[in-house]
């Protein structure tokens, strides 16, 4: 049976670092952080024989509406996006799963299945869930779609977790994981 097809969408990038915290060697960049979770994934998924596209490869801005036309026009199976989550109150903290608020009930499916995933590697986090959004890429996709923040780079402690190489390495394999369990009802 052949693989299914992911689009990948590490989010932000270029002139739009998306969150951005933190004071020299504590600083990071959301964009960043993203594309390298990216790019760990799609290793795992390639590794898995899944065929997959990213939006960006490099530090590039991509409209909201370009990523979805890439998606839509490559026919991917599934749109995965990687994010990081921000907010004023430093203590927040947690991973997430996001789909569109009228989001079908495949996205349902994936998007638990990777919060599942995340939140079984990682116990010691707080599961804040799967959320249902109004987040465009998720919104304007034809196929199942999740959005992941993958933890809050506002937060110095969970910050420092997201810059570690190996912490990105396991949020890379736990998405990979979650995917591809996804996929296993349905062959």
């Amino acid at each position: 049976m052949e693989k299914p097809k992911v689009f990948e969408d590490p989010g932000h990038g270029g002139d739009d670092n998306g969150a951005a915290w933190g004071e020299k060697l504590d600083y990071l960049e959301e964009d960043d952080t993203n594309l390298i979770i990216a790019f760990l994934l799609r290793y795992e998924l390639q590794l898995e024989g899944f065929e997959v596209k990213m939006s960006r490869e490099r530090d590039i801005f991509v409209s909201l509406e370009k990523r979805v036309e890439m998606a839509n026009t490559w026919g991917a199976d599934v749109f995965i996006s990687i994010h990081a989550d921000a907010f004023h109150k430093t203590t927040a903290k947690g991973i997430s799963t996001h789909i569109y608020t009228r989001g079908s009930s495949q996205s349902l499916t994936l998007a638990t299945w990777i919060q599942t995933e995340l939140t079984k590697k990682f116990p010691d986090h707080a599961n804040r869930g799967v959320r249902k959004s109004n987040f465009h890429v998720i919104r304007e996709t034809w196929m199942p779609a999740a959005l992941i923040e993958c933890e809050f780079v506002s937060n110095p402690d969970t910050r420092r977790f997201l810059k570690e190489p190996e912490n990105q390495i396991a949020i890379a394999r736990a998405i990979a994981k979650g995917i591809g369990r996804n996929f296993e009802r349905k062959g």
